[in-house]
């Protein structure tokens, strides 16, 4: 009997078995782990092994370092995070974590970040997590999660009271969902690429799920929701439930393709849904050909207090366009928006694109299996006039159980049809990225951009300033893309300042009339450190140009030298706001432009040198005539 209970405890032990940090407020990495886990991590950079459960205790901090390959043993190990961890690798050299088995289902536990004050301290960017059970699980906590790939994992990303950034990660074929949230989870969802989720596909685990419970209003901006094999699999689903809960979601300028449906949204036992739906790309969400339970680009279920404002979507090839229910039967229902020119308000004017959702030959863009009346006006349908649009849309016309669908006046077709605008920031400056699905007489883009501070919430029309055009594609019905960088790096001119910024671009035809895009919006942030960048081209022929940056404002100087230590020339000798600044440097006084060089440099080695206060850099460069 005692062996029996002997053996008993030690199994246990062995079951339960896990390593926390003293919490003596150190910053661990891996190495230090190997040293004091007795056992419970092994190996040496870059290679490392997890054998059980590592908790970073609360006032710890955890670093991995970038390159380095990380295996978990057993099923029991996993890393939870009490206090703080930072996994950030580089775009070229990434932190790879996952498992000795390869199992689609989650080997190991994963990764799970519980309530912390400084929670939002913790990062993962540039990973690779394969096989975890959880990706990223957060409970009472907010990190970052930003540009990795996890792929096979049981959940990709799962959400508990948490206001996570989840930015610019590709999520795929995750067991359930690639992203669940619940609880009061109000993160930021953006321009992440969800590939195939719920590969266990007995049900509707969607590939990002929004709710029941709590009063969820996340962001979900700018991503690519991609099905293609789980049938029961729809793009985004928002569920709020009871008379206390509400969601304030802002759902915009997503691609959803290739899923059971594109966006639901349902409300139960009054739960308050005010969500913003805009923007969106949704097509071809009729992989499930089951036409009674999928296939809407947008379906709004539920009770009347199902109230989402819908506008600007782009919604053609589902089975369903919008369709509005409560339940299977026609009674009082949601009411949302599509689109109301009868009021003052110019932010529910529709404008919205709805065409060739079609089941055989019947044509469903927008179905009210409801008894209220639904406002739809101000979209354009396909077609242009009413008995057709008609056609296109089921409400109290067809059966006069249903309630009415107002769509007059419906919009004219556009000019130029937009298929995206989108912005990224590198180093200072923006890139916009923009396509047609269509132009007609285009004379091109007008790029505008506004700075605006935090306390600004629009934008009016007069502090715009045009800062560029692009040329258009005149008439034509193939997609057609388009690109312009907003750059001030020259002659050490600064980055743009750091601040908040509204792009829009002013589509303008040969008649001089013109009409406006959707204003995007971007934020650049103070350096938080000094980089002297290598020079480029290197080795340079005659010119060569010098980036930096600076996280303060400081006397500046940046000098050339020969490798004797003898002044060659002075770049920059004045002082500078905090940001990031680009020089070239002539090494001829026989170029086109003045020479900033005291005389004609010869072949060979020259030094750079950066002064900033007490900061001091140097770099070679080499000229070769």
């Amino acid at each position: 009997m005692k062996s029996f209970l002997l053996f008993t405890l030690i199994a246990a032990v062995n079951t339960f078995a896990q390593y926390t940090t003293p919490g003596t407020g150190v910053v661990w990495n891996l190495d230090s782990l190997v040293i004091y886990s007795s056992g419970f991590v092994v190996g040496t950079y870059p290679n490392y092994q997890i054998n059980n459960n590592v908790i970073v205790a609360a006032n710890d901090e955890l670093n991995i370092l970038p390159g380095s390959n990380v295996i978990f043993t057993t099923p029991t190990s996993g890393i939870e995070v009490n206090g703080i961890f930072k996994a950030i690798g580089t775009i070229t050299d990434s932190i790879i974590f996952t498992s000795s088995v390869e199992d689609s289902t989650g080997y190991f536990v994963g990764f799970r970040f519980n309530a912390n004050p400084n929670s939002d301290l913790s990062q993962m960017k540039y990973v690779k997590i394969f096989y975890a059970d959880y990706g990223f699980r957060c409970v009472d906590a907010s990190p970052v999660l930003s540009n990795s790939y996890l792929y096979k994992c049981g959940r990709g990303v799962q959400l508990s009271s948490s206001n996570a950034i989840v930015k610019e990660n590709v999520i795929e074929r995750s067991y359930e969902y690639g992203i669940t949230m619940t609880l009061g989870s109000s993160p930021l969802i953006e321009g992440n690429h969800l590939i195939k989720n719920n590969t266990r596909a007995t049900s509707a685990m969607n590939q990002i799920s929004i709710g029941l419970q709590g009063n969820n209003s996340p962001i979900i901006r700018n991503n690519i929701i991609e099905g293609g094999e789980s049938i029961p699999t729809g793009g985004i689903s928002l569920w709020v439930s009871g008379s206390t809960s509400f969601s304030n979601a802002v759902i915009e300028g997503n691609q959803i393709f290739n899923n059971s449906f594109g966006i639901t949204l349902y409300s139960t036992s009054n739960g308050l849904i005010n969500a913003v739906v805009s923007d969106n790309l949704i097509y071809n969400n009729n992989i499930n050909p089951n036409t009674l339970v999928s296939g809407s680009g947008i379906n709004v279920n539920g009770s009347s207090f199902n109230q989402p404002l819908i506008k600007r979507n782009i919604i053609y090839g589902n089975w369903w366009g919008i369709t509005i229910q409560n339940g299977t039967t026609v009674q009082p229902g949601p009411q949302p928006n599509i689109g109301n020119i009868e009021n003052a308000d110019t932010t529910d004017d529709g404008m919205n694109i709805i065409f060739s959702n079609v089941q055989g030959t019947n044509v469903y863009d927008l179905y009210n299996n409801c008894t209220n009346v639904i406002y739809a006006q101000n979209n354009d349908w396909g077609v242009y006039d009413s008995l057709s649009i008609e056609d296109h849309i089921f409400h109290n016309a067809d059966n006069p159980l249903h309630g009415v669908v107002k769509f007059l006046p419906f919009s004219l077709p556009l000019k130029v049809e937009f298929n995206s605008f989108e912005a990224s920031v590198l180093n200072g400056s923006v890139k916009l990225l923009w396509s047609t699905a269509s132009e007609t007489n285009n004379l091109g883009f007008a790029v505008e951009r506004k700075q605006v501070s935090g306390s600004q919430s629009s934008v009016s029309n007069e502090e715009w300033k045009t800062i560029g055009f692009i040329k258009g594609n005149g008439t034509t019905t193939e997609i057609q893309y388009y690109s312009f960088i907003d750059n001030n790096l020259s002659s050490g001119k600064p980055a743009l300042a750091s601040g908040r910024y509204f792009y829009r671009l002013k589509q303008i035809d040969y008649d001089g009339s013109f009409d406006y895009s959707n204003e995007i919006e971007v934020e650049i942030i103070t350096p938080n450190e000094f980089v002297l960048e290598q020079n480029y081209p290197n080795p340079f022929n005659p010119t060569t140009k010098i980036s930096w940056q600076s996280p303060v404002g400081s006397w500046q100087t940046l000098k050339v030298y020969d490798v004797l230590g003898n002044e060659i020339a002075i770049l920059l000798d004045e002082y500078k706001e905090a940001g990031r600044y680009e020089v070239e440097f002539y090494s001829s006084a026989d170029n086109n432009r003045e020479s900033n060089s005291r005389s004609n440099l010869a072949s060979g080695i020259y030094i750079y040198q950066l002064k900033v206060g007490s900061f001091t850099e140097s770099k070679k460069m080499i000229l070769l005539r």
